[in-house]
């Protein structure tokens, strides 16, 4: 208690029992910290009850006083209200409700449910602005600004709103036809290796200028037409005859045309990074056809992560989620994974609008080596065998179109039977080999074969043809 008034209840462990008019003593002690203050109770009055919760030990605000010192039929509805939410705490009627919201309250805390801010638009039609600070100083404030588009590049609708849906519009408004060639700019990137503007992060004066003009703007106002169906675009470009070109050339068009800028020839160029070992999961069988989902930990060479300030571990999936696409790996700018990086794909530090190819011997060595394309080797073998018939040519060239979607040639074809002859009589001689390659299936009566077609598959993944549009 504290101030000019105050109250106390006291609870005791062994309430007194008896008949009534049975005499009860009470002593108070006055135990000032303030020896110099000659003060006592001037009034005090005690009370009983039977009630497991007293009244008159309760916190109440002045608010609620108040309320509590208003007759009921005169209090008002804000007072009634006031009174209820002061009350509701404490209203026994409410014990199992209010346990059973603590318990859900404590699992979510052990759930760690993560919660992502988000922005909201404010309230009116006011157009955004702020400040420009003088110098980057925020102590120097200048003239305001507000939200508006460069004006080379004309003006927001006046009929829309100033704001990020109004941005939105402008973006895809017929009236801004940048941002379709943009869009075109990029799927012919992909499909060709090169845009029809070389620096597709750059479509400025800095930038190089389109190989075809008029091709662009067409690509452009066929995409706004078709509701902006990225479908529709893929389908009008790989269904042309500019697409369907083999990548044969003559050298005197190599010579006059070395990067194929004038389309003359279709275009020959080695798959991105996480297509590269899409392609070889998809060709053994094992390709999760999954979408969406948390990232996943493939398959990755021992001590990528072992670094001295981190305590983190590579936990490998199991199950469908080995063999997810690579868009759903698990990517550590510190620890990029290797699969990727050998194929040029970005650390992530920075934004990358297009990848630079390059052709190293890493990259041979991967294919080959690596434990992602050494496992879908020993899928593919096992295909190989199910879906290719009895004899070990057939077998190869159901493998071979697999990984071409091409029959092989005379030549191609005995070079890997003969190769799969050796690496089967290699194996029959080294039973180590044999239970290294294969593990379990080692004991299989066809382990020899297998193993021989598990090598021949190896080499179809590491072709140029698996890995290269041709």
């Amino acid at each position: 208690m504290s101030g000019d008034e105050g109250s106390a209840v006291s609870a005791p462990a062994d309430p007194p029992r008896g008949a009534s008019g049975r005499l009860l003593t009470f002593t108070l002690a006055f135990q000032s910290g303030w020896p110099h203050v000659q003060s006592s109770l001037g009034r005090f009055r005690l009370s009983a009850t039977s009630a497991k919760r007293p009244f008159g030990g309760l916190p109440v605000s002045d608010e609620v006083r108040r309320v509590l010192d208003t007759p009921g039929p005169e209090r008002t509805e804000e007072q009634r209200a006031a009174l209820l939410a002061w009350f509701r705490p404490l209203a026994p009627s409410l014990d199992a409700a209010r346990d059973r919201l603590r318990a859900i309250r404590a699992e979510l805390d052990e759930m760690k449910v993560l919660t992502t801010p988000v922005l909201k638009e404010r309230a009116g039609f006011e157009r955004p602005s702020t400040l420009l600070r003088n110098r980057g100083s925020f102590m120097s404030p200048g003239e305001r600004v507000y939200a508006a588009v460069p004006a080379a590049l004309g003006s927001l609708p006046g009929d829309q709103p100033p704001n990020r849906l109004g941005l939105a519009r402008w973006l895809v408004s017929p009236d801004n036809p940048l941002t379709a060639r943009v869009t075109v700019n990029r799927c012919w990137e992909t499909l060709f290796g090169r845009g029809l503007v070389a620096t597709v992060e750059d479509f400025g004066t800095q930038g190089e200028r389109p190989s075809h003009p008029e091709l662009l703007d067409w690509l452009a106002v066929e995409l706004v037409e078709k509701g902006w169906s990225q479908k529709a675009l893929l389908r009008e470009i790989v269904t042309s005859a500019t697409y369907r070109q083999a990548s044969t050339v003559a050298p005197a068009l190599r010579e006059r045309d070395p990067d194929n800028r004038l389309l003359a020839r279709g275009s020959r160029f080695r798959v991105e990074a996480e297509m590269v070992r899409d392609v070889a999961l998809a060709a053994s069988g094992l390709l999760s056809p999954k979408i969406g989902g948390p990232s996943v930990y493939p398959l990755q060479p021992e001590g990528i992560w072992n670094v001295p300030y981190s305590s983190l571990k590579w936990e490998t999936s199991t199950g469908e989620d080995l063999h997810r696409r690579s868009l759903y790996t698990f990517l550590r700018r510190s620890s990029p994974y290797p699969g990727l990086s050998t194929f040029d794909a970005p650390s992530r530090e920075q934004c990358t609008a297009r990848r630079v190819r390059t052709n190293t011997p890493l990259q041979a060595l991967a294919t080959l080596n690596d434990p992602v394309f050494v496992e879908a080797a020993r899928a593919l073998a096992g295909r190989m065998m199910a879906e290719g018939g009895v004899d070990t040519a057939s077998r190869i060239t159901r493998g071979h179109r697999l990984c071409t979607a091409r029959r092989p040639g005379e030549a191609e074809l005995a070079a890997l039977v003969a190769f799969s002859e050796r690496e089967q009589a290699r194996f029959e001689r080294e039973p180590e080999s044999l239970r290294a390659l294969l593990g379990e299936d080692a004991g299989r009566p066809d382990a020899a074969p297998r193993a021989a077609l598990t090598m021949v598959a190896n080499v179809l993944l590491s072709l140029d043809a698996t890995l290269t549009r041709e």
